[in-house]
């Protein structure tokens, strides 16, 4: 599996981007469950440019785009951000998600010097609250009816982990991860 830098991939693998980003099992647990139009899919492109609070990767598995993968609201200062991802409705519960939350830990807590990652998970997103917390995620804080999911109002789930937290979670993952990458090699 790889993970490039959005802005670094040919314009035919951003315009997947927003395919991706569009399915019917991506859309309905983000914020912003509309479909994303051509024209606001290129205005978000173009932001990226020069926006240094963000940093946005496609993930790459057999030469297929299969997700994204983001910073966002990085804080030099106070090292810190908020991350998120999503994944290709036909990849999704076979590890891949496992996959990129260890590569985007290590690369939050090595590369981009950050001390402290924050993600929101919409209640009904369960799976991915359980993940993020095998991960060593700790819950913060909930937003009570914050958000508007199918036309009812739902809480938002605040998790965040530090570097040192990860740090000593990151052994007991490290079979896990090379489980199922070993499983996606056969």
């Amino acid at each position: 599996m790889e993970f490039v830098p959005i802005l670094d991939l040919p314009a035919t693998r951003q315009a997947q981007v927003r395919h991706l980003r569009n399915q019917p099992e991506v859309r309905r647990f983000m914020y912003t469950s509309h479909e994303i139009s051509e024209a606001e899919h290129a205005r978000w492109l173009d932001q990226l440019k020069s926006n240094s609070r963000q940093a946005v990767f496609g993930v790459i598995s057999d030469d297929q785009l299969i997700g994204v993968v983001s910073l966002s609201e990085i804080n030099a200062l106070q090292r810190t951000a908020d991350w998120a991802f999503y994944l290709d409705a036909r990849v999704q519960g076979k590890g891949i998600g496992s996959q990129v939350e260890f590569w985007l830990l290590d690369y939050a807590f090595g590369p981009a010097q950050l001390e402290k990652l924050n993600c929101e998970v919409l209640e009904v997103n369960s799976a991915v609250i359980k993940m993020h917390q095998r991960f060593g995620f700790m819950l913060e804080g909930v937003r009570r009816q914050n958000a508007i999911h199918e036309g009812k109002r739902v809480d938002v789930f605040l998790l965040g982990i530090t570097q040192e937290e990860w740090r000593q979670q990151r052994p007991n993952l490290v079979p896990v991860i090379e489980r199922l990458a070993g499983k996606g090699n056969q």
